[in-house]
């Protein structure tokens, strides 16, 4: 009987190991401390720079509706349409090559490296040489990622929002797959100078309080397959190998059978 009974007790100690071994592929903050109301992760996000290719919408308000209509000549109060990402695309100011955008009386504008709080400020006073108690409004009108890899629906995706953290980054994406290694996440971002590259875990509480927890425009997040994932595709091919060939072979024995 003693035989018999080791295998339920085996079975049973499988089965608890393959599932402590799935909670923590699948969990994420695993160890994330429990602030409650006595303490807080404090905020830190790094600011964003505009760089060449940005999309920027800017709004210059006055009294005169005559100059209103020539700084902002395809936007009117009662066309919501305008406002949209692909209407913006033909309505907003790209920044080039050289980081500058071109605007009515204002001509050329340095863009490249400011903030949107310092941009804004930059065309308000240069709107004041021209015009009477100007109000500006800027923002970046195409606060884009792309999320590729592991998740239920890759591609790039386009948001309203001015911050976005990387857990919602992933949850526009669907949310990382079963086979996706929550451990090993790729982060490139574009910096004026280049592109910088980082790895996340998001398995550990300590990213709430990384400045990589929020994500930038242009960002590009990689959710890299776990290797039991890439074992299993490996071995379903293996199988449908040695499955043609078995099945070849058994063919040929049966020829060469009848043959005799």
């Amino acid at each position: 009987m003693k035989p018999i009974l080791k295998h339920p007790i085996i079975i049973a100690i499988s089965l608890l190991l393959a599932s402590c071994n799935s909670y923590e592929k699948l969990t994420y903050l695993q160890d994330i401390e429990i602030t409650e109301d006595q303490n807080i992760f404090e905020k830190n996000k790094p600011g964003y720079k505009i760089q060449a290719g940005d999309l920027l919408y800017v709004h210059i308000i006055t009294e005169n509706q005559e100059i209103n209509q020539l700084f902002n000549p395809l936007m009117s109060a009662s066309s919501s349409q305008n406002l949209r990402p692909e209407s913006l695309f033909y309505t907003g100011y790209l920044v080039s090559d050289s980081g500058y955008i071109e605007m009515p009386l204002l001509e050329k504008v340095h863009v490249s490296g400011l903030n949107i709080d310092l941009l804004q400020d930059s065309i308000k006073q240069r709107a004041f040489k021209f015009l009477k108690n100007p109000q500006v409004i800027v923002k970046l009108a195409n606060f884009k990622f792309t999320v590729l890899g592991e998740v239920s629906s890759p591609g790039v995706k386009q948001v309203t929002a001015n911050q976005v953290n990387i857990m919602e980054a992933l949850a526009y994406a669907g949310d990382i797959t079963y086979n996706g290694n929550r451990k090993k996440i790729l982060l490139l971002r574009q910096t004026e100078k280049g592109t910088q590259s980082y790895r996340i875990n998001l398995a550990k509480g300590n990213i709430v309080a990384s400045n990589l927890y929020y994500i930038m425009p242009n960002d590009i997040i990689y959710v890299e397959p776990l290797n039991s994932a890439l074992f299993r595709e490996q071995a379903s091919d293996y199988v449908f190998v040695i499955s043609a060939i078995s099945s070849t072979l058994t063919a040929l024995a049966l020829i060469l059978t009848i043959i005799q």
